[in-house]
């Protein structure tokens, strides 16, 4: 049988209701023809009672998923609160802008010096609203992590990190030349200082530099050339005598 069709076909039940089958039951008589006909009508039944057991196990999926999509949505994850900024912070927020301008640079360290000396002189009027506003955030801190805690949030604490040690390099291990250009910024490094404006950074004289010995010509570049390369020779000299001794 094949119950999966609609309607179902059934090779018994086409055999046996087939003409010549009927005009053969006919001729025979007595009581084959009713057996038979009991066959063909279990048959049926069989038939029947499949289909619908076969229909009854079929096994939805999307509902599983679309739930699972929706926990998703909905963010049923638990996100430990944010550590309040502190009083100085919450100042420096609001006035790293006009430090910025009366320093002319944006260099984290400069700015940070300024802003501690600022934050020193400034009076307890003034630090009083943004320590204010810190007393306030740090208890909506300790509530909403005692909350994020009773719900079964856990604090992770931060991995360690290892220190990884460095070498203590041999003191009597040749040390490495310095390249043509290096031994031209040696000549060089405190002219090009002092051409730079005030309040320039080591990266501003650096670029200089490069710029400078681009445009030295091949001449110039000579001299600086050839004591590197001559200091190159002798390195490996040592160097062949230091890895003979060790």
């Amino acid at each position: 049988c094949s119950p999966g069709s609609s309607p179902p076909r059934c090779s018994v039940r086409r055999a046996i209701g087939s003409p010549a089958m009927g005009r053969t039951m006919r001729r025979m008589g007595g009581p084959l023809p009713l057996l038979l006909s009991l066959g063909v009508a279990l048959c049926a039944a069989t038939c029947t009672l499949r289909t619908a057991f076969i229909t009854t196990q079929s096994v939805p999926t999307s509902p599983p998923l679309i739930a699972r999509s929706a926990r998703k949505a909905t963010g049923d994850e638990l996100v430990p609160p944010k550590r309040p900024a502190s009083s100085y912070m919450s100042w420096l927020n609001d006035n790293r802008e006009s430090i910025v301008e009366k320093l002319g640079t944006n260099s984290v360290t400069l700015v940070a010096k300024e802003a501690g000396q600022q934050w020193k002189k400034l009076s307890a009027a003034k630090k009083k609203p943004y320590e204010a506003a810190w007393v306030k955030a740090k208890a909506k801190y300790a509530k909403d992590l005692e909350d994020f805690k009773a719900a079964g949030g856990v604090i992770l604490k931060p991995e360690k990190r290892t220190r990884v040690k460095r070498v203590k390099r041999d003191p009597n291990m040749p040390k490495r030349p310095l390249s043509s250009y290096m031994l031209w910024l040696q000549d060089n490094r405190a002219s090009i200082v002092k051409s730079m404006p005030a309040g320039h950074k080591v990266t501003d004289v650096m670029r200089e530099a490069g710029a400078q010995w681009s445009k030295l010509t091949a001449a110039k570049k000579k001299k600086y050339e050839k004591a590197a390369a001559d200091a190159k020779a002798k390195y490996l000299e040592e160097m062949e005598e230091y890895k003979a001794e060790s």
